[in-house]
């Protein structure tokens, strides 16, 4: 996968275009060598994603009146409900009062965090309800270790308890602080679908014939992960999880500093490491407002496969950067309980000849993130290859990660472009850009062979499928796009692509 995703991005519907000789939406504005329009659109601002780079991106200085739809638009809605500053969701300002962290409700005395504290030790002793004989629904049997009403914090049979589960193997590293966090397989949960992909599906409906029409109705409704791949997609994951609720939402996180660093259409991301952990810190604190909804984070698609075989100078100057930015990612969001970690591992046809080399480097990572627990791995994000040969890779690398001490491991696998097994193509070109006779493959969803894949959380869209994974023209323009095996005519990565999205409708497998 070489490609950018601007997919997250919570596009503005209404544009004025004042100034036609600055650049469009997203297109380049800067950059050493760059030689175009320095200015942007009206509504779009130059930003500086590193001194090779800069994009025009939405300017959210703008007023509010010039960037929203009046439509009912999903992001800011007739019922006025303003997703970036909603107040009945603000767990740190507590109307009612009920703040945990108020000075004048403290127990005097305490020793420092994590110390016994006998006086609270007796307060709680003396206000529950041991052997008190006091009436309670429970009856007269109030024993904190069998409540009848299913509040059996150590033994929770229905609430997936996070801290023991005696059919699954805890994960380790060499120090074990890598143990199994979790043991709840989030994809089970109904998963949300991306706004953005719908609205993009509902573009190409005119242009179909009647009978591509209804059948590209039903692909608009297939869930698909929202990316977090430009400066300003932290302001959008509140309303991603506002209207998520109780389902489960897939981010992928994609904006580690000098990005893909072996490709051309994807390059970018976060200016430097300091800036990349203030994105990550962003985007857990917004998280962490919303503690009922299930998250699902990949973590940097590609960076795995470039840090075990990237040998251009680019990529070798940055693996220590790059490696600290994962460990980082892994110590923030793997620490949250509401949320499931998926570190990228590229795919079979990239790593399973080097596994043993890619499980060091994972294992390298994760001592790296002493706080941070994954749940396991990905794999195919943004390419072709159909599920058995990846469970064949996902088996192979399984293996050798428990050889250095971590078990546990669970997969899962992008099955939005595999539904055509292109294996004997890929071999002679192994090209990874709108790669011709690619279909819509499996449906997303948890759990899809238990008892032969058992290492397999889920089939998911991963890659928004009909998106571009770059272009051949432009100042983007990357020469993989150019293959003979890549479908012609591609705009910029992250675009709508309509033909490729109308091929892959054709070739779905299973069809729609």
């Amino acid at each position: 996968m070489k490609f950018i995703y601007y997919s997250s991005i919570l596009a503005l519907t209404v544009f004025k275009y004042s100034n036609a000789a600055c650049a469009g939406p997203y297109a380049q504005c800067g950059g050493v060598g760059f030689s175009g329009e320095n200015c942007c659109q009206e509504g779009y601002k130059c930003s500086e994603t590193n001194e090779w780079y800069s994009q025009c991106i939405p300017d959210v200085t703008i007023p509010e009146s010039s960037a929203t739809s009046s439509d009912g638009n999903f992001y800011n809605s007739n019922d006025n409900k303003n997703y970036y500053n909603d107040e009945n969701s603000n767990y740190f300002n507590n109307e009612n009062n009920n703040n945990y962290y108020n000075e004048d409700n403290n127990l005097p005395r305490s020793p420092d965090a994590g110390q016994w504290f006998h006086d609270y030790f007796v307060q709680l002793l003396e206000n529950d309800k041991f052997g008190s004989g006091s009436s309670s629904s429970s009856g007269s049997n109030n024993s904190f270790y069998d409540d009848s009403n299913n509040k059996n914090y150590f033994d929770d049979s229905n609430n997936n308890n996070y801290y023991t589960n005696e059919n699954e193997t805890p994960k380790s590293n060499a120090s074990n602080s890598n143990a199994t966090k979790q043991n709840e397989n989030f994809f089970d949960n109904e998963i949300y679908a991306n706004p953005r992909f719908i609205e993009e599906v509902e573009s190409s409906i005119p242009k179909l014939s009647e009978d591509l029409q209804s059948k590209a109705k039903l692909v608009k409704d297939v869930p698909t992960a929202v990316w977090l791949a430009w400066e300003g997609a932290p302001g959008e994951v509140a309303q991603h999880l506002e209207a998520a609720g109780s389902k489960t939402v897939v981010f992928i996180l994609y904006m580690i500093p000098t990005r893909d660093c072996n490709s051309l259409a994807s390059a970018g991301g976060a200016s430097s490491l300091e800036t990349y952990k203030g994105y990550v810190d962003d985007i857990s604190n917004t998280i962490s407002q919303y503690p009922n909804t299930k998250v699902v984070m990949v973590v940097e698609p590609d960076t795995l496969g470039n840090l075990v075989t990237g040998s251009s100078e680019a990529c070798k100057t940055v693996h220590t950067l790059h490696k600290n930015a994962l460990s980082y990612a892994v110590d923030v969001f793997g620490r949250m309980e509401n949320v499931s970690v998926y570190l990228d591992a590229a795919h079979g046809k990239w790593l399973s000849g080097v596994a043993d080399k890619a499980a060091k480097v994972i294992k390298e990572v994760l001592d790296n993130a002493p706080n941070g627990k994954i749940r396991g791995l990905s794999t195919n994000i943004s390419n072709y290859q159909p599920v058995y040969s990846e469970y064949k890779y996902h088996e192979k690398l399984n293996g050798e990660l428990e050889k250095l001490g971590i078990t546990g491991m669970r997969f899962i696998v992008d099955t939005g472009r595999n539904g055509v097994d292109i294996t004997e193509a890929f071999n002679i070109n192994q090209t990874w850009c709108n790669f011709i006779g690619t279909g819509f493959g499996e449906r997303p969803r948890g759990n899809p062979d238990p008892i032969n894949m058992p290492l397999l959380d889920a089939y998911m869209w991963l890659k928004t499928p009909g998106e571009a994974d770059g272009s051949d023209t432009g100042s983007r323009a990357d020469p993989v796009c150019a293959r003979e095996d890549s479908l012609p005519g591609s705009p910029d990565a992250g675009q709508w692509f309509h033909d490729y999205f109308v091929q892959l409708l054709e070739n779905a497998e299973p069809s729609f």
